[in-house]
């Protein structure tokens, strides 16, 4: 078995910071920590006390990880997923990211030190390479994100198409100045949904401005922040995708405030069909999506994998969301 004084050899580190990496200390950067896990990987090292328990049974807890936990959506998942792993015998580790790389690869260490058996990711903050590193110890699954390269489990929506859904009506309501909104721009998913957004549009033959497209819609204080920088533009979309039922909340309120009329001074479309929809006035047309039956099937390829019913290679199951059309557009 390669030693601690190998590892910091291959890694181009000191002695003490493998330590430190290895005991999750948290005043590590980044780059040393990820060349650190590279370097373990490569040399295949586990530390004696890993190996006994690896030897032993398993923790049969399982990490689950989103943004942030409060949010309905991923509150839902949470829920979904927790309710399957409890009824065969596994916790739930909830740890929220809040869209942060390094709190992300913390917890993928814990795989590697066996603290949990598998990690579910509801969202995808570093590169795939960065996280590819830690399969070799346990199983990881992708649940509502995308990610082309990578050979796991994938259980996401059709983002493309739901975007392309949602402008394509706008447009068949006679909007020509539509906006977009997405939360993080490193999210494939967002991608995707953008890239829906946009080809919807140049269809049409519509004009497609950088300034009409808002980052950071994620809860309903970002409807009303974005609400102001629409009405601060010369030139303002009549019609938004806002991908969130809770910004698009936001925003219809907001609108109410200022004496704007919706859908007639701006039409509104949401993303999941939270129960939020039916108490706003006016009530939010949105694509809903099948969030419970996502995060259980997730869940459940989590448990196949660790029970070895099948092996861990790359599957992509694609769930379509629909339009549910109510008074906001």
């Amino acid at each position: 078995m390669p030693t601690i004084d190998e590892i910091a050899k291959k890694s181009g580190v000191s002695r003490s910071t493998v330590s430190r990496v290895l005991n999750h200390h948290p005043y590590v950067s980044e780059t040393k920590r990820f060349a650190v896990m590279q370097a373990i990987q490569e040399l295949n090292y586990i530390p004696n006390a890993i190996a006994r328990q690896l030897r032993s049974r398993s923790t049969r807890v399982i990490a689950i990880l989103v943004p942030d936990a409060q949010h309905p959506f991923f509150s839902q998942l949470i829920q979904s997923m927790s309710q399957v792993l409890m009824e065969k015998g596994y916790k739930s580790s909830i740890v929220q990211t809040f869209y942060r790389k390094d709190i992300e690869i913390e917890t993928l260490q814990l795989l590697t030190c066996r603290e949990v058996d598998g990690v579910i990711l509801t969202s995808l903050e570093n590169k795939w390479e960065d996280v590819e590193v830690f399969l070799s110890y346990g199983p990881v699954i992708l649940c509502n994100e995308y990610e082309e390269n990578a050979p796991i489990p994938i259980f996401c929506y059709d983002e493309y198409g739901a975007a392309y859904k949602a402008v394509s009506y706008l447009i068949q309501q006679n909007h020509e100045k539509i906006g977009f909104c997405f939360d993080v721009a490193h999210s494939k998913a967002q991608q995707l949904r953008r890239k829906g957004y946009i080809d919807a549009l140049q269809e049409a033959r519509l004009p497609i401005k950088e300034e009409w497209m808002f980052e950071g819609a994620m809860k309903i204080e970002d409807g009303f922040r974005i609400f102001q920088q629409i009405r601060a533009l010369n030139d303002c979309p009549t019609a938004i995708f806002t991908g969130n039922d809770q910004v698009a909340a936001g925003m219809i309120k907001a609108a109410a405030n200022h004496g704007w009329v919706v859908p007639g001074d701006l039409a509104v479309i949401g993303y999941d069909n939270q129960s939020i929809c039916q108490v706003t006035t006016p009530t939010i047309t949105t694509i809903s999506i099948p969030i419970m039956e996502v995060g259980m099937e997730a869940a459940v390829s989590m448990i196949e994998c660790l029970s070895g019913y099948h092996e861990i290679k790359r599957t992509v199951k694609i769930f379509t969301g629909h339009l549910y059309i109510r008074e906001s557009c």
